[in-house]
């Protein structure tokens, strides 16, 4: 297990230490139960820097349609989620009250995308259960 730190509440000081499976499904769930309520689905950010290295990734999830998606970023690269499809159009998601955009291609089913939350922590690297596309940055489009 990796230990991570979530930045999900912008009323947060610091941020919520993930241990383990544990610590991640109450994250989950809290992003779940939430974006039932929020008009845009909410978004987190999972990091950890050590002196092996970082990682940066984020996880949307969209209760309301059943999909969500992840980005991740390491020295090697940055990558999203990818569904197989072309459309890019954008997507919002809500990151502490700031409004990130998405291809809609980085949707994937939200068992999926927490399939791959949960293997980021059991491995503390790029999560192998999902396909994966450049251009990992939330709000950034790569479309020329």
């Amino acid at each position: 297990m990796v230990a991570l730190e979530a930045w999900y509440d912008s009323e947060d000081d610091e941020p919520t230490l993930i241990q383990g499976s544990a610590d991640l499904d109450v994250l989950l769930d809290r992003m779940v139960a939430d974006g039932r309520g929020f008009d845009v689905p909410p978004l987190a950010e999972l990091s950890r820097q050590s002196p092996d290295g970082w990682l940066v990734a984020h996880v949307g999830l969209d209760p309301r349609r059943g999909t969500g998606f992840m980005t991740y970023a390491d020295p090697v690269g940055s990558v999203t989620s990818c569904n197989g499809g072309t459309d890019r159009e954008p997507v919002d998601y809500d990151y502490m009250g700031h409004q990130r955009q998405i291809p809609a291609n980085a949707e994937l089913p939200l068992a999926d995308i927490c399939e791959a939350v949960h293997e980021l922590v059991a491995t503390g690297g790029r999560p192998s259960c999902i396909a994966w596309q450049e251009d990992a940055e939330p709000g950034r489009s790569s479309t020329p």
